[in-house]
């Protein structure tokens, strides 16, 4: 029987792509933001980045509020204390202007020049971030949870399954499907190479709807005479990254993803995702994506 039906998911990426601890390295992100601060704001999410962004103007603004007050800086309209002059750096920050409050001195003068100044510099810098990071252009490509093998025509082949999620197709689609795993050497030495799986079909002019990718496990293959428990003592994992160029963008996008040692299951193949309605109309089902089903399989030294 097949298994259950899960709802399509539309990816990057996939977790863990790098899944191991990196040590000796800051990677905290207020170092990050400091040693490499434009790629550190555009691979936060949209909410960690609106945070940062928000902190950073309360920041200056409570900065030149304190400015304003230690100084004595004088400043018409406003009570003694911190917080009007806070509220006046904010309105000079965000040039609002609402008139209740002004600069009344050659000091105070000093300081909103200086702040007019930054306020210009972090909105651009702010309308610069947000806009790249809303402007990247990206694939919604949705890849099986799986990766299976199984005989097709008589040849053991690995396969996954990829489905794009957009109703725009991407144009020249290209995967490049890799596969890495421990190896120890003559010496005992343990090294973690990679190899590249050829693939039936590497390209594909317009990929609209789903495209399954064959791997012949022949003589040639680096899967060859390898079965489930090779792949666990050896930490084997298959990647696959696909380009291409989103149709109605004209502009080049990229997904990847990462299949773990147990995420490769040998004996089963995929479902296929094309039905037909009770009109006679041809329809495909994305929530199947992930669905397989038990499938023959002869593997060189191995049972299926």
């Amino acid at each position: 029987m097949s298994e259950r039906r899960r709802p399509m998911q539309a990816t990057t990426g996939p977790k863990n792509v790098f899944a191991i601890r990196r040590a000796g390295v800051d990677d905290r992100l207020w170092t990050r933001l400091g040693t490499d601060g434009y790629h550190a704001l555009r691979t936060l999410s949209w909410g960690q980045l609106t945070l940062v962004f928000l902190l950073i103007y309360l920041a200056l603004n409570g900065f030149f509020g304190l400015l304003l007050w230690v100084t004595g800086a004088a400043i018409t309209g406003a009570e003694p204390g911190f917080w009007p002059r806070f509220y006046f750096s904010v309105q000079t920050m965000a040039t609002i202007g609402y008139g209740g409050l002004s600069p009344d001195d050659w000091l105070s003068h000093a300081i909103v020049t200086l702040e007019s100044f930054v306020g210009v510099v972090y909105t651009a810098v702010v309308t610069g971030v947000f806009y790249g990071k809303f402007s990247t252009p990206s694939a919604r490509v949705a890849f099986s949870e799986t990766c299976v093998v199984a005989d097709i025509e008589g040849v053991p082949t690995l396969m996954f399954r990829c489905a794009n999620a957009r109703s725009t197709a991407i144009v020249e689609a290209t995967v490049t499907f890799s596969l890495t795993r421990e190896e120890v050497l003559a010496d005992g030495e343990t090294v973690r190479r990679i190899y590249d799986l050829p693939v039936r079909r590497r390209t594909s002019p317009m990929f609209g709807v789903s495209w399954v990718v064959y791997h012949p496990i022949d003589e040639s293959s680096p899967m060859w005479g390898k079965g489930p428990a090779d792949f666990a003592r050896e930490r084997t994992m298959l990647i696959v990254t696909l380009t291409g160029i989103d149709d109605s963008l004209a502009s080049s996008v990229h997904a990847r993803h990462l299949w773990q040692a147990d995420e490769i299951r040998f004996g089963y193949k995929f479902v296929d995702l094309f039905g037909t309605d009770a009109n006679g109309e041809r329809f495909v089902d994305f929530s199947r994506i992930h669905e397989v089903k038990p499938a023959a399989l002869t593997l060189p030294g191995h049972s299926a």
